[in-house]
């Protein structure tokens, strides 16, 4: 399957940078979007829920230009990094769960060296 997606940053003050929170993917064949975020209690998940909740309630399918429209509406103390597309077996949980731990990963031994 062939899946699009971003990483959703946020500023920590204590680590004086921007660190990985959250993925969003969307499938461009079915519309199909989803989020994972590890911290359920964040507010950043919560205003992503709120955008999937209001597709799901509407019934819709996501545009094409869903990713783009949402990357460049990340919250005052967030960012959100390049579209990247991939194919790719896993499921959406184990993908978003395998795709953000990789981008943890890399930003630890990025701030390491």
């Amino acid at each position: 399957m062939r899946l699009r997606y971003f990483i959703d940053y946020c500023y920590f003050d204590k680590a004086g940078c921007f660190l990985p929170i959250g993925v969003w993917i969307h499938n461009s064949v079915d519309g199909a979007v989803d989020i994972y975020y590890p911290d359920q209690e964040s507010d950043e998940y919560w205003d992503a829920m709120f955008v999937i909740n209001r597709l799901v309630e509407s019934n819709l399918k996501a545009p094409q230009d869903f990713l783009e429209f949402h990357q460049t509406r990340a919250g005052y103390r967030g960012m959100r990094n390049a579209i990247f597309e991939v194919e790719t077996e896993l499921g959406y949980d184990e993908f978003m769960k395998r795709t953000l731990q990789e981008f943890i990963e890399r930003e630890s031994h990025a701030a390491a060296d």
